[in-house]
């Protein structure tokens, strides 16, 4: 289709330039052969002029020859015969008598003398000259003037002159100007143009861009051949062409005709062939590029459905064989999905549930089960219970999501779950295995502990066996062992007190504590705690929450972790506590830098009645994480030898 347009356009630029072409030379020969004519007759037009003057110069020498001439005679003459004015000369060259008034030319200066023109005829050389035109001597404008000789003895010369204008009015009207103006004013005609070698001769306009003949090698070329020429150029910033000729009359070389057509209808053409061209390419383009989205698609599309295929095959292969139950509905709430491990779980063949509503389903299994597929809830390990037939309970740990479609709404909804139900009974058994080694180790630890008053009891019940079968002790060695009787019993009375405490916790009461307060609350406490030591404490909170936590016990929390920092450090140092929020999580830093923890026993810190100091229960770091755990919360801690140790808490 593009090859096609441009191939019209090139025929189309071709004839339009032959007509072109032929429209001008056809011009262009009218314009030399009217010229020609013009000229001519222009000429001729000159020869009865001036055969009209002499012939009245000659009747009024021979007038002035038989009678006695007068202004009044001259003037009737002038005016029968057209004429501008009529001057009678003496042999002298002085003017006697002229049809003019005197005066008129009276004041003004003459510009040049008579004689000059007539001096053949006062020298007696020519019987009858044509002036032609010249000069007004006294007034503006120019005249044409013929002389002839007086017939008188005396001799002399007559002068008969008529005004240019006249003339040049004619010419205008019908001559060779007014030629080229009426053609020059066509529409499709930029200029037309006769030149010389040295000037513009005639123009149907003012011409800006001039060459002389000698300066452009077109022009010299149609200067000295008798062909006419063409060619394209830009005159006025618009492309022209021209067609030139010599212009001869006879065998007189005038100078060269040059004639400058528009070429709007090339313009035209060519801003036509681009639109069309263009809207053609577009044309292309957009069929194109529906043509390649078409195939591009039709391959992505068998390319997808391959891929969907394999992906159908893999997923259900995955599906059917994951150890996990897979249960999800529609839109319309009927099973669409419902895996191997679901009818392991549920004791139920798939082919009876797919496309049936889930309600009628799971109704049998669990009320639970089928409000979170109602409600479409999402959870992250949920533990449900479901009664399944002739299998009694089963405890499930499920994963729920949902999928949206463009409105928001949910169009597809999974439950994922597991049976726990084995796990659970082994947890279960785990942690009853936990509290009997505990309970053991404790037990162990506090018969430790209460053995060691004990003993010193026993050895004082001896003394005082010994004492009273001898009658030998003193009243001052009563009196102390009565004192160390009474502080081993205190003592084994606060190891009861605190085994009772950390076997029967006391239950967390908790409340809404701002934390920008308690941390306040809790500086106190430490500034009491460190004072005489060289130990700064520094609060640091990015987020200042609210938590719900019992305050007291809490507090134990930090006043046993800062006993311990208290004791680690040595000389001074620091204690931090920093709190932030991170993923919903309240978290509270407690940073010292003392001593740190040993790797050996790291393992060992949370232990009931572990202890590496002399006097310590053992039961700090043991009730720190029983209160935290209370709260729902974890604790774990970093420690670097020499470097200090960092407790973070974290509570849900």
């Amino acid at each position: 289709m593009i090859f096609s347009s441009i191939f019209e356009y090139l025929q189309n630029k071709k004839e339009i330039y032959h007509l072109i072409n032929d429209n001008a030379t056809s011009l262009l020969q009218t314009i030399s052969s009217s010229s020609a004519n013009t000229i001519i007759s222009d000429r001729e037009f000159e020869a009865l002029i001036t055969q009209h003057l002499l012939g009245v110069a000659k009747n009024v020498a021979r007038l002035d020859n038989m009678i006695t001439l007068n202004k009044e005679l001259l003037r009737e003459i002038a005016e029968e015969n057209d004429v501008y004015r009529i001057n009678i000369f003496n042999q002298r060259g002085e003017k006697i008598l002229s049809n003019a008034e005197d005066t008129v030319h009276k004041g003004l200066k003459p510009k040049h003398s008579p004689k000059e023109f007539i001096k053949p005829i006062l020298e007696g050389k020519e019987s009858e000259i044509i002036i032609g035109i010249k000069e007004s001597r006294f007034e503006e404008g120019e005249r044409y003037a013929v002389a002839v000789r007086r017939y008188k003895k005396e001799g002399g010369a007559i002068v008969v002159n008529l005004d240019v204008e006249l003339i040049k009015e004619f010419q205008a009207k019908t001559g060779f100007g007014k030629m080229i103006q009426d053609i020059g004013n066509k529409e499709e005609v930029e200029y037309i143009i006769l030149q010389d070698k040295d000037e513009i001769i005639a123009a149907n306009k003012e011409i800006k861009d001039f060459k002389k003949i000698d300066q452009d090698e077109f022009l010299f070329s149609v200067y000295n051949d008798t062909i006419t020429k063409s060619r394209e150029l830009y005159y006025g910033g618009k492309k022209i062409f021209e067609v030139a000729k010599k212009f001869q009359i006879g065998n007189q070389n005038i100078g060269i005709f040059r004639v400058g057509l528009k070429l709007d209808e090339i313009d035209s053409l060519e801003a036509r062939l681009i639109r069309r061209t263009i809207i053609i390419t577009l044309i292309i383009i957009v069929i194109s590029i529906i043509l390649i989205t078409i195939i591009v698609a039709n391959q992505n599309y068998k390319l997808l459905s391959d891929e969907y295929k394999k992906i159908q095959v893999f997923t259900s292969t995955i599906l059917e064989n994951m150890t996990l139950s897979v249960i999800a509905i529609g839109k319309n709430d009927n099973i669409i999905i419902f895996n191997k491990y679901s009818e392991k779980i549920f004791n139920c063949k798939s082919n009876n549930v797919l496309e049936k509503n889930y309600e009628n389903i799971l109704k049998n299994y669990s009320t639970e089960l089928v409000e979170i597929f109602k409600n479409k809830i999402e959870y992250s390990d949920k533990e449900i219970s479901i009664n399944v037939p002739q299998e009694g309970k089963k405890i499930l740990l499920i994963n729920s999501t949902k999928i949206l479609d463009d409105k928001g709404e949910p169009y597809i909804f999974t439950v994922v779950s597991r049976d726990i139900t084995e796990l659970k009974i082994l947890q279960e058994q785990k942690i009853r295995n936990e509290r009997l080694i505990t309970m053991g180790e404790l037990a162990s630890a506090v018969a430790h502990e209460v053995r060691n008053p004990l003993n010193s009891i026993n050895m004082i019940a001896q003394r005082f066996e010994k004492a009273e079968d001898k009658n030998n002790i003193s009243k001052e060695e009563y009196k102390k062992l009565i004192k160390v009787l009474k502080s081993e019993s205190e003592r084994v009375n606060n190891i009861i007190i605190e085994f009772l405490k950390f076997s029967k916790p006391k239950k967390p009461e908790l409340q809404p504590i701002k934390v920008s307060e308690f941390l306040t609350e809790i500086k106190n406490l430490l500034e009491v705690l460190v004072q005489g030591r060289k130990i700064k404490i520094e609060i640091n909170k990015k987020n200042d929450s609210i938590i719900d936590i019992d305050p007291e016990l809490f507090k134990q929390v930090f006043n046993n972790l800062a006993i311990n920092s208290i004791d680690s450090i040595q000389k001074e140092g620091k204690i931090e506590i920093n709190f932030y929020v991170s993923n919903n999580r309240k978290i509270f830093e407690f940073i010292d830098t003392g001593t740190g923890i040993p790797d050996e026993i790291k393992d060992k810190i949370f232990y009931p009645y572990f202890t590496t100091k002399k006097s310590g229960s053992g039961l700090g770091l043991s009730v720190v994480q029983q209160i935290v755990t209370q709260h729902n919360g974890i604790i774990y801690f970093e420690s670097k030898i020499n470097f200090g140790t960092k407790f973070t808490i974290e509570l849900r």
